[in-house]
């Protein structure tokens, strides 16, 4: 309880001589602007001398000018400040134009020339396939091949002709067309029966595949189609 009433009082001292101290700052303060009101000048140190009067010349008047040509010549003031813009000949913006055009005019003349060369290069070799094609003539090899072996492909066939025994006693002739093909590598194939009696067809398969050994050889498959005659002596 001691200590807190200590410190009560030391606190009490502490403001109140703060409290003291500004209360004579300010009387002072106070005294001193009295003080400066209440002083008197004294003018005896000072010469009073006689007026001179000087004659005043009058300044030119400003002439007044009306508010329009106040703003014209505020306007040519600012014309004459701004900085000039920069001018472009005519002539260099023609020549810049001429260039592109005739640059344009080059590529097209380019590429028109090599569209002429394309399609001279297309009508030679047209040309070129033409005159081959004529030059070689179409060889029909199977009519060739017939007009030359024909007669000795029929020959060789009947000479491997041999009767059939039962149409021989029944005495049946007659004529059996047949069809068959002739392959590259010598083999017949796909032999078919056109026409004629049927104890005589036999005879003729095995007559076509015994001669096929000796038929002269083809490039491609032909396909043939003979009769063959059956007939007694």
């Amino acid at each position: 309880m001691n200590r807190y009433l200590n410190s009560f009082f030391i606190a009490f001292f502490c403001y109140a001589l703060f409290a003291i101290a500004i209360f004579y700052i300010l009387s002072n303060n106070e005294i001193i602007k009295i003080q400066e009101e209440n002083k008197t000048i004294s003018l005896n140190h000072i010469e009073l001398k006689p007026e001179v009067q000087t004659e005043q010349k009058e300044l030119p008047k400003e002439e007044i000018l009306p508010k329009e040509e106040k703003k014209e010549i505020k306007k040519v003031l600012e014309k004459a400040i701004e900085k000039p813009k920069p001018i472009i000949e005519k002539k260099v913006v023609n020549k810049v134009v001429e260039e592109k055009v005739l640059e344009k005019k080059e590529q097209v003349e380019t590429t028109k020339q090599t569209v002429e060369d394309t399609q001279k290069q297309v009508t030679t070799t047209t040309s070129e396939v033409q005159t081959q094609t004529l030059a070689k003539p179409v060889v029909d090899e199977k009519k060739e091949y017939l007009d030359k072996y024909l007669s000795q492909i029929r020959d060789l066939i009947n000479q491997n002709v041999k009767y059939p025994p039962k149409a021989k006693k029944l005495s049946i002739e007659g004529t059996v067309l047949v069809r068959f093909k002739i392959t590259p590598n010598g083999d017949v194939e796909d032999i078919t029966i056109i026409d004629g009696h049927k104890f005589l067809q036999d005879a003729t398969i095995e007559a076509i595949e015994e001669a096929s050994k000796s038929f002269p050889k083809t490039n491609k498959s032909i396909e043939i189609q003979i009769p063959i005659e059956y007939k007694l002596i």
